[in-house]
């Protein structure tokens, strides 16, 4: 279960708020985006333990060590931020094989659809899916991200550590033109999805 965002002004004054000390606000937070970063970590492992463990640390540091920055531009993505650089981190140590996971390859990104998605028709998610899994991690990662948690191109850009916005939409461009080629070799598949 995803906690509802909050507006932006709302996040304006919970973050500030809490910067200051006020226990409520960490508690709103902490209700609020728990469960959406949760799923977002899901995405790069399958070790609910190990997310655990990072989610419960990560939130545990933020409390003991509020950051002395309370202005913030977007209090969502500057979580999914620290919790992907946290669980990145903990992945690599554990698995000891990757020095750096700033390229495509040294890390995976899994999005899978479910059959209580209400943007798909369940027998249509089978078909969909085998075509999102032919997307690069990269690409799949900033789909969920634009998609399914209705992060814009800027703090995809931030979260996914991309040098420029423009990056983060060429992404989602080329993801969807993937699909779209695929698509558009595969007749029955493509007839298959509209009906």
């Amino acid at each position: 279960m995803t906690g509802k965002a909050l507006e932006p002004d709302e996040e304006k004054q919970v973050w500030s708020r809490f910067c200051k000390g006020d226990r409520a606000a960490f508690d709103s937070i902490y209700a609020t985006y728990f469960p959406q970063l949760f799923q977002y970590c899901v995405r790069f492992t399958s070790d609910n333990n190990l997310i655990s463990d990072v989610m419960q640390d990560f939130f545990i540091e933020l409390f003991c060590k509020p950051p002395h920055k309370s202005v913030i531009k977007h209090l969502k993505s500057y979580l999914f931020v620290a919790v992907r650089r946290k669980l990145l981190k903990t992945i690599t140590k554990e698995v000891r094989m990757f020095e750096s996971l700033a390229d495509d390859d040294a890390y995976d990104f899994h999005l899978e659809l479910s059959a209580d998605n209400t943007l798909i028709e369940n027998n249509r998610s089978e078909a969909i899916q085998q075509i999102i899994n032919r997307l690069t991690t990269r690409q799949r990662e900033a789909v969920y991200l634009y998609f399914f948690e209705n992060i814009n191109y800027l703090q995809i850009a931030e979260i996914m550590s991309l040098k420029e916005v423009k990056y983060a939409r060429t992404l989602i461009y080329r993801a969807l033109d993937e699909m779209r080629e695929i698509l558009s070799r595969n007749t029955s598949l493509s007839e298959f999805i509209r009906n």
